[in-house]
């Protein structure tokens, strides 16, 4: 390996702007959910267990996704630090989406020129690492349209063996019409308790991996810029 002749300078850039862009739209939401929460608790009531573990993944998508960002801003700094020849520093440790190019780097130092195939190696490490950051939330995003539309079918299908059970119930000729009327009001109850879990779970959960979805489109700008940007330091 030789060095090169002029100065290797990093260039990166921290992802501030995903970062701003997730914080207002967790924001507009948190407001959104606040002021509509009097009309919103209902529907949330309608079957806490299943809508609370649709809240639940949706609260773990997006610390992922946050969680995708902060790497990328501790491998900006790990870079600038070592470009810049203050790999020495106890405060700034090799992240884990750089363990390879930390441990190349660490033997040849910052001004040493790398070949072709360690940078295509470096660069296919990162990738797959990145993608299997992203394979977390990808999956936390179709769970939540899974589980909405598994509370859809739930509360249809409850719906409709409520509405039979409550049509056999009726019996006309046992009584006067009031008799019948609030035998059906009754039955009735069922199946709009149904009807509330079915639509409450695709309000939740089709809301939520839209909302999961662009954290994720976030996530993955800043990934893709950060991958160029190292792609065009190491050559």
């Amino acid at each position: 390996m030789d060095k090169p002749d002029r100065e290797v300078r990093a260039q990166f850039s921290q992802p501030w702007r995903q970062i701003m862009s997730m914080l207002i739209v967790i924001g507009l939401v948190g407001a959104g959910a606040f002021v509509a929460l009097p009309r919103v608790l209902p529907v949330f009531l309608a079957n806490p267990w299943l809508n609370g573990f649709i809240l639940f993944v949706f609260l773990i998508g997006v610390l992922a996704c946050f969680y995708q960002v902060g790497q990328l801003i501790n491998s900006v700094r790990w870079l600038e630090a070592f470009a810049s020849e203050n790999r020495e520093d106890p405060g700034i440790k090799a992240p884990q989406l750089l363990a390879p190019l930390a441990t190349l780097l660490r033997s040849r130092g910052a001004r040493m020129q790398i070949s072709s195939s360690s940078t295509r190696s470096i660069l296919d490490s990162v990738a797959t690492r990145v993608d299997e950051a992203r394979e977390i939330t990808r999956y936390l995003v179709n769970l939540l349209i899974f589980l909405g539309l598994l509370g859809t079918f739930w509360g249809l299908l409850g719906t409709i063996g409520s509405i039979g059970d409550t049509i056999q119930s009726l019996d006309p000729g046992s009584g006067s019409t009031n008799d019948i009327l609030d035998s059906l009001k009754s039955g009735l109850s069922a199946p709009l308790d149904g009807m509330g879990t079915a639509f409450s779970s695709s309000l939740f959960g089709l809301s939520g991996s839209l909302i999961l979805g662009f954290m994720d489109l976030q996530a993955g700008r800043a990934q893709n810029r950060f991958y160029t940007e190292l792609e065009n330091w190491l050559s």
